[in-house]
């Protein structure tokens, strides 16, 4: 089976297999090959990737990896892009303000020279893989992968390794109200009670809701029980079920086929017909295709 080229590979990609330890105190080590090498930087000459999408970050958690740094070092390099004046992060941006909360001068890395596109899709998986991300933050990034890159749900559940209802689940609290999105990600309220709050539509309600459920420690269970107690008793009209669900069951085939095959799968339906096709970006990659397929070629 060929290896699987994409950046959802994460981190893997980014680490050579040959790496060495080169400490250095100037930055001119630049001159050498450094897609080899693991070096030290000065920390002030490296700075976040202003397009990270994690916000958050939590400052008890960070003095914790900053002891932990100051006791044993740190152990797993920062993943940095060179940039005209020093680096801008890749990957390691929590070990990089440890680092800085604790004075240390210099902080390994290894640079990898990405363009830009690829930098946010690494920056963005890596988190999502590690569960870095709160709910919202989560939200935001697969959002960033559909607009920046024209993935759809189903491929983004390929790259991280979720499936795509997982991943439509999650968007939908975008939907939620600013103030409860802020809620959902100081974990005021779980995605849990998100998903029940969503329920109610409209955004008066949907406030007016979530503060109670903050107010009276309400669980989940506690929140979807109120919520079907607001149904019965007419305050809030139950979810209409869609006539033609025929679009779903499309989506959960396509996911389907493109675990099954490993590769973009495009299903179209026009009434009782419609289509398959299998994509492919090179001719090893058309030979697994057709090996999983059961084709055999002729000798």
């Amino acid at each position: 089976m060929g290896k699987n080229t994409g950046l959802g590979k994460g981190l893997r990609a980014l680490f050579p297999d040959d790496a060495v330890v080169v400490p250095s105190q100037e930055d001119e080590v630049l001159e050498v090959d450094v897609e080899k090498l693991v070096f030290y930087v000065k920390t002030n000459n490296v700075r976040p990737n202003p397009k990270q999408p994690r916000k958050s970050f939590d400052r008890i958690k960070l003095e914790e990896l900053g002891a932990s740094i100051k006791e044993h070092g740190i152990l797993q390099p920062l993943v940095v892009k060179p940039e005209t004046k020093g680096y801008t992060i890749i990957a390691g941006e929590r070990r990089w303000r440890a680092a800085n909360m604790i004075g240390l001068k210099e902080v390994p890395v290894i640079v990898k020279d990405l363009p830009p596109e690829e930098v946010l899709e690494i920056a963005i998986i890596e988190n999502v893989q590690r569960e870095n991300l709160n709910s919202i933050e989560e939200a935001l990034a697969y959002e960033a992968l559909m607009e920046n890159f024209n993935l759809t749900q189903g491929e983004i559940g390929i790259r991280i390794g979720k499936s795509r209802t997982a991943i439509a689940n999650t968007l939908r609290l975008l939907k939620l109200p600013q103030s409860i999105q802020e809620q959902l990600a100081q974990e005021k309220i779980t995605s849990g009670h998100a998903r029940a709050i969503l329920i109610l539509e409209d955004p008066a309600k949907m406030e007016a809701f979530a503060s109670e459920i903050i107010e009276k420690g309400m669980s989940v269970r506690e929140a979807e029980n109120r919520i079907k107690k607001m149904q019965s008793e007419g305050l809030v009209k139950p979810l209409q079920q869609k006539k033609d669900n025929s679009s779903g069951y499309i989506a959960e085939i396509q996911e389907a086929l493109e675990r099954k095959f490993e590769t973009k799968v495009h299903l179209s339906n026009r009434g009782k017909k419609g289509k398959i096709e299998f994509v492919y970006s090179s001719l090893e990659e058309l030979d697994r295709l057709l090996e999983r397929l059961g084709y055999e070629k002729e000798n």
